[in-house]
């Protein structure tokens, strides 16, 4: 085989990686999302770990939550959504810890945080943007566009918020029906019971939808390698004779 004449080869494209700017962007809203869901449970068990009673160490991750909220709006010129829900959800918390100090109403607090997280969920189905959307564009910077990828976070929406309204209601029965001892032993594992396997569903489910996806791009031949120099003189000198 002449050398000097052109080669195809097939060339296996390989994914391109993000560039350092990319990266940096990428790190950044990885570190917005973090503190948006963070930094107000970071304040509560950092005041229980000093010592500080329940009511107080909710009313301080409340008004971090707050700060937090009051911080974002002047940032972003809007209200997060996620910073507005840890502010509900501790501002919830601490009114049900002011309101009374009994053990089974208390033990209703955090099912019934569930269950506003779960209508959240179920809500957003009904915008254009679901909740997973809203948060996949917290992370990557713009809300997903394809329509079978946003029609996976319509469905893993519906399902983590039909989740958490169950998880919730077994919860609140488990509180009204049992002693307060044996509901509180059973109540926190429940919870990891419901989250961990809807975790798991979700994280699969979009990767079936990254695979439909990838599979629907035709493949294109990969086109052939321009010939050399020494191959066009060749041919010029053939047509020449």
């Amino acid at each position: 085989m002449d050398p000097s004449e052109p080669t195809s080869s097939p060339s296996v494209p390989q994914p391109a990686r993000p560039s350092a700017p990319a990266r940096r962007r990428r790190l950044g809203r990885l570190a917005r999302l973090a503190l948006d869901l963070g930094i107000s449970p970071l304040a509560y068990y950092g005041c229980l770990v000093a010592g500080v009673a329940t009511l107080p160490a909710l009313l301080t991750a409340t008004g971090v939550a707050a700060l937090w909220l009051a911080a974002t709006v002047l940032h972003d010129r809007r209200a997060d959504g996620l910073a507005l829900a840890m502010l509900l959800m501790y501002g919830l918390s601490a009114a049900f810890a002011a309101v009374t100090s009994q053990p089974q109403p208390l033990l209703l607090r955090d099912p019934l945080i569930s269950a506003l997280a779960g209508s959240v969920f179920l809500i957003s189905c009904l915008t254009a943007t679901p909740a997973t959307a809203y948060l996949a564009g917290r992370l990557h910077g713009q809300p997903p566009h394809e329509p079978i990828l946003l029609r996976a976070h319509r469905t893993e929406t519906l399902v983590c918020g039909a989740g958490l309204m169950a998880e919730a209601v077994a919860r609140v029965l488990l509180v009204l029906t049992l002693p307060v001892s044996t509901a509180a032993s059973l109540t926190p594992p429940l919870e990891f019971a419901v989250l961990i396997p809807l975790v798991v569903w979700m994280t699969r489910h979009r990767r079936n939808a990254r695979t439909r996806i990838t599979a629907r791009v035709p493949s294109r031949d990969p086109e052939p390698a321009p010939p050399s120099v020494a191959f066009v003189l060749e041919r010029h000198r053939g047509g020449a004779r």
